[in-house]
């Protein structure tokens, strides 16, 4: 008896810009802009994040890591509202969201969108949520109603079949990605039994409050966890900016604009690994960092990088609990279409993210973050000279909201 599969593809994409333009300098303030994302919302999107970095990473590879837990987190929410039973279950705790109710999981979804859009000339977020459906193949009406209303979602029809099928969902994708994601999907990702395909994109360029200086950039050795060296350019930049001293680590933030989005880097102190540091992140802990960083007068060295990253998301959302979504025998998505006696499964997930970061600004997308308490002036002692010359971690965050747009671990620029 054949089965019929739905087909789930979330990518986040980071994009950088060129110059840091005319802003004047001001040190980051505490934004104004009121937060409507419940709290409940944002220590599930943290836990999730979280959860999705130690899931992802794999410090015996030595390699880099970037993701977008907020790009996985919308396609997961869209999958969730065609979901129903033991299925649901899975999914929702899996996000964390198995004590809200649906209705206020999608208008969270729709709220978060509309916060995440920026009215600094200096910054530029944008998603996009897309829905192709094999000819033919009806939705329910509710499904089809939730993804239009809350997910803004652009649905078409299209023949998995053909030999072009690939082709035309990648166009939309490069579009909306400026480019930076040109080829997504191989020609045989889609087959005969491919029913829907959803895709949501994440496009994040920032410009830095303060730009490093080019001309200060120079060549310096980077020490790799296996003992070797590299050498990297590592940019300068001595400014007032928001720092911690945590336990085990450094940490700096660097304010897009005008302050809503932050680059936060966290260097484990020498002897420390990332995987070490990783393992303290908790919303917990994360909420009370960011409530301890403090405006303080340093210097800054890191590394110019590019990471990219292309994950298979099935092991690790079954690892987190969601094993039945991928079950051709158990999955119950029945609130999508009815193909009663047939089921449908999510058969692929997957997720494609670029992070780039250079003296102007970032190219980047994952994002969870809180707001900075910067209004504690630092004793003239407490100067901060941060040099990441070796692995760190790092995330790029709206503060008004604390989601984590981008999120990923520099093991070797």
């Amino acid at each position: 008896m054949m089965r019929l599969t739905a087909t789930l593809w979330g990518i986040g994409i980071a994009l950088l810009s060129g110059c840091g333009g005319d802003n004047p300098a001001q040190s980051p303030q505490e934004t104004k802009q009121p937060v409507q994302i419940q709290s409940e919302t944002q220590t599930a999107n943290l836990k999730f994040a979280f959860n999705m970095l130690n899931q992802l990473d794999d410090p015996d590879t030595g390699a880099n890591l970037c993701f977008s837990p907020l790009s996985l987190t919308i396609a997961l929410s869209m999958t969730l509202d065609g979901a129903a039973g033991e299925t649901y279950d899975a999914i929702a705790q899996t996000l964390g969201y198995e004590q809200m109710r649906p209705d206020v999981i999608h208008r969270q979804a729709l709220q978060l969108v509309s916060l995440l859009r920026p009215k600094d000339e200096a910054v530029a977020v944008r998603t996009a949520n897309g829905l192709w459906v094999q000819q033919g193949f009806e939705l329910k009406p509710d499904f089809l109603r939730t993804l239009l209303t809350y997910y803004e979602s652009r649905v078409e029809s299209i023949d998995f079949t053909a030999a072009d099928a690939a082709e035309r969902v990648n166009r939309w994708v490069a579009e909306q990605t400026q480019g930076m994601i040109k080829e997504l999907f191989q020609a045989g990702d889609f087959d005969a039994m491919t029913r829907l395909a959803l895709v949501n994109t994440l496009y994040f360029e920032g410009k830095w409050q303060y730009p490093f200086e080019k001309e200060a950039t120079q060549d310096a050795p980077f020490y790799l966890e296996d003992g070797k060296t590299k050498q990297v350019p590592l940019m300068r930049l001595s400014e007032r900016l928001p720092y911690l001293r945590g336990e085990g680590f450094q940490a700096v933030a660097l304010p897009y604009g005008e302050g809503d989005y932050r680059f936060y880097l966290f260097l484990p102190d020498k002897g420390r690994t990332v995987a070490e540091l990783r393992k303290q992140l908790t919303p917990e802990n994360w909420s009370q960092w960011m409530a301890a960083f403090r405006a303080t007068e340093g210097d800054l060295l890191m590394p110019r990088f590019k990471v990219e990253g292309f994950y298979n998301l099935l092991p690790p959302l079954s690892a987190l609990g969601m094993e039945v979504a991928f079950d051709p025998n158990r999955a119950d998505f029945s609130r999508i279409a009815d193909v009663s006696p047939e089921r449908l499964f999510i058969q692929k997930a997957i997720q494609k993210a670029v992070v780039a970061v250079d003296e102007a600004g970032t190219k980047a997308a994952a994002a969870t973050g809180i707001t900075v308490g910067v209004t504690a002036a630092p004793m003239p002692s407490q100067r901060f000279h941060l040099v990441a010359d070796r692995p760190f971690l790092f995330a790029i965050v709206h503060a008004p909201t604390g989601t984590v747009l981008f999120m990923g671990i520099v093991r070797s620029p």
